[in-house]
């Protein structure tokens, strides 16, 4: 099973633009940068980005959920919730109705102003589409206490990631997945209103989505989408990535499983943040990339 999300990586057309946003927006710093090894790249199969450029960032919090930007050449047929995989970014944030006052408009546009998620009116979040339109959510946990779900609240202005929203063409197959290869528990699906996903398909706002939710073992979810029949597949550009949120990171207990699934070992990474840790990627059906981080033992 999962135990948390770790590193979230974003494909962008420029790392310094990204960080420079990121870090006069959201109180985001530079922890690490360099260049894609040629052992990292063989890891992810995808040798086009060994020598890529790279930013590592943190939030404010000291939180050990990083955001990696990694400098592409081309955007691809990327289109934020169009397109299949990880589609949306949810950070946790004190206050998402000052945030939506401050956020810097040449860097950050607001598709979705400050609003309650349930009637229970715990849960308020907006949402921004970044320097590269990768989709952000911010959220304000009001009652951790009061949530169905395991997720903790901000212990900062802007926090860590919390969730990921993952878009698929077949939600009961991405289910399976998940709990055969990962031994990851999944509940739902449930139909939603998922308000920003209407608007770009041009549906009625009151469209309803099919949803399933993976609490992992830590405060952390994955939201599990139904997107529309026609939303295609990411193409992965010449660093062999799909562009914008491309791959998430998990720490894990153990790789053993999907290892032996996979039929390929671990590999012990130095570079940070893993630090010594073994590191196994997967693709998942919608062409998501998952990269699972644990003990080198």
């Amino acid at each position: 099973m999962l135990k948390s999300i770790y590193i979230v990586t974003l494909l962008v057309m420029s790392v310094t633009r990204s960080e420079q946003a990121y870090e006069d927006n959201l109180d985001y710093q530079t922890v690490a940068s360099g260049q894609v090894s040629e052992q990292l790249a063989q890891v992810w199969q995808a040798p086009g980005a060994e020598g890529a450029p790279w930013v590592l960032m943190k939030p404010d919090s000291e939180s050990e959920v990083y955001l990696r930007f990694i400098q592409a050449e081309d955007p691809g047929n990327y289109q934020p919730m169009k397109t299949l995989g990880w589609n949306a970014v949810e950070i946790q944030a004190r206050n998402p109705d000052r945030l939506a006052k401050e956020l810097d408009s040449r860097q950050f546009e607001i598709i979705g102003q400050p609003a309650f998620l349930t009637d229970k009116e715990n849960i308020r979040a907006m949402q921004a589409l970044g320097p590269d339109r990768e989709l952000l959510y911010f959220t304000h946990v009001i009652d951790p206490a009061q949530s169905s779900f395991n997720i903790g609240t901000a212990q900062s202005w802007v926090d860590r990631v919390f969730i990921m929203v993952l878009g698929t063409a077949d939600l009961g197959a991405t289910k399976a997945y998940y709990q055969e290869w990962l031994g990851q528990d999944i509940s739902g699906p449930w139909p939603y209103r998922i308000t920003v996903l209407s608007r770009a398909w041009d549906k009625p706002v009151d469209s309803m989505y099919d949803l399933s939710i993976a609490q992992l073992q830590e405060a952390f979810l994955i939201e599990i989408d139904q997107y529309p029949a026609e939303a295609a597949r990411r193409e992965k550009g010449s660093r062999g990535l799909p562009f914008g949120p491309s791959m998430v990171s998990f720490r894990v207990d153990s790789l053993a499983q999907a290892a032996a699934k996979a039929g390929r070992a671990p590999v012990v990474i130095d570079e940070a943040p893993y630090r010594g840790q073994s590191v196994l990627l997967l693709e998942g059906p919608s062409g998501e990339l998952i990269e699972l981080v644990g003990p080198s033992d």
